[in-house]
């Protein structure tokens, strides 16, 4: 074989074997500034995000298929809120900021009634819970635990302004709380800063998972208007998702 014709030969097998063991090589996945890929989804579809300057210098990864997936992956390490449009959508996210190295107390589930003596872990679980709907705002009936373990169903609306759990001071007596245990405070909603007497709740009941140790405020019921709100030292546990759609509120561990 001529000389000329063995070199070109040769040439074009290396030329063959690099371009299989380029295709072999897992492609890598290049981190995107959050904050500028979130206003590039935001003007694509739609949403508002609230908290972005919270994500300023943060990078992630931008990949995912769908809007949701991506959303999730570009704030894996932030605390955030989700609401969902009636026909699945987006319309707003709230980021709460960054991830941070806590420890939430242990949940507790019951399999048929809340009942504190036979309940068990479930930290894995996704907790899935309907909703009500009035107007905008989503409520949730959940049951609330007094020190001697009575209980009481209350409407809370979910308010991701508000720092605590804040309930009408006319379920002081009814959870049988001790008058003398409670300290007054300011606390935030999301309505602004309001007088409160604030307590331990042994627990809060999310359908049969037990969340133990809840801060809550209690407010004048005129000044609440009837409203109680689930806020934030209990929200802030989850990952939520809000759908608009179902009338369900997702709630997973972080």
């Amino acid at each position: 074989m001529p000389s000329d014709l063995r070199r070109i030969l040769i040439a074009s097998s290396l030329i063959v074997w690099s371009i299989a063991f380029a295709a072999e090589e897992p492609a890598t996945v290049s981190s995107v500034p959050v904050a500028t890929e979130l206003e590039k989804l935001m003007s694509e579809h739609g949403f508002e995000v609230r908290g972005i300057e919270q994500t300023v210098d943060a990078m992630a990864r931008a990949e995912g298929d769908g809007l949701l997936a991506r959303l999730h992956m570009l704030l894996e390490n932030f605390d955030y809120v989700l609401v969902q449009t009636p026909d699945g959508g987006i319309e707003r996210v709230l980021i709460l900021g960054e991830k941070v190295a806590y420890v939430p107390p242990p949940l507790v589930v019951e399999s048929d009634a809340p009942d504190p003596d036979s309940a068990e872990s479930s930290d894995d679980e996704e907790i899935v819970l309907p909703t009500q709907r009035k107007g905008p705002s989503h409520l949730l009936t959940l049951t609330l635990e007094g020190p001697n373990e009575q209980q009481v169903k209350q409407i809370l609306l979910i308010d991701t302004g508000a720092d605590q759990v804040v309930l009408p001071a006319s379920l002081v007596a009814s959870l049988g709380l001790d008058v003398s245990t409670l300290r007054d405070q300011q606390v935030q909603t999301a309505n602004g800063s309001v007088d409160a007497r604030v307590g331990t709740l042994p627990a809060i009941w999310l359908g049969d998972t037990r969340v133990p140790d809840v801060s809550a405020a209690f407010i004048d019921d005129q000044r609440l208007g009837g409203h109680a709100l689930l806020g934030m030292n209990v929200l802030g546990r989850f990952r939520i998702t809000i759908d608009d759609v179902k009338n369900q509120v997702t709630l997973a561990s972080k």
